[in-house]
């Protein structure tokens, strides 16, 4: 019992790696990737400020509430991305080329928040 489940955290590392690992640029180089975490007080952390260029946007619920709702938007309001997060799947990754400009992740139930800044 103890081997099955060992052999079964393992193919899930193996899944998820290779599913980062997929998500490498064009010229073969790999994606480097930025992890917010939602936690009951807020995102860790609240803000990013990267250069612009394709990113791995790697987002984990760790709130405890049992659903949460989240949206990449800009700014201005205009929504670019909808991400849905529940205690069992509580993990969301994505690769992400955003152009140069002020974004935030939301938690739609709150107001909780982590602004994005892709530099020129």
């Amino acid at each position: 019992m103890v081997a099955a489940i060992a052999l079964l955290a393992i193919g899930v590392l193996f899944v998820t790696f290779g599913s980062l690992r997929g998500a490498s640029t064009a010229n073969s180089e790999p994606a480097e990737v930025e992890l917010i975490t939602l936690r009951p007080a807020g995102f860790e952390p609240m803000e990013i400020s990267r250069p612009k260029g394709p990113f791995v946007l790697f987002v984990e619920d760790r709130s405890g509430k049992e659903n949460s709702s989240l949206e990449l938007k800009r700014m201005t309001g205009e929504r670019l991305r909808a991400i849905s997060l529940q205690r069992k799947k509580s993990e969301w990754n994505e690769v992400v080329d955003l152009p140069p400009g002020a974004y935030v992740l939301q938690d739609g139930n709150s107001e909780l928040r982590c602004q994005i800044t892709i530099l020129p």
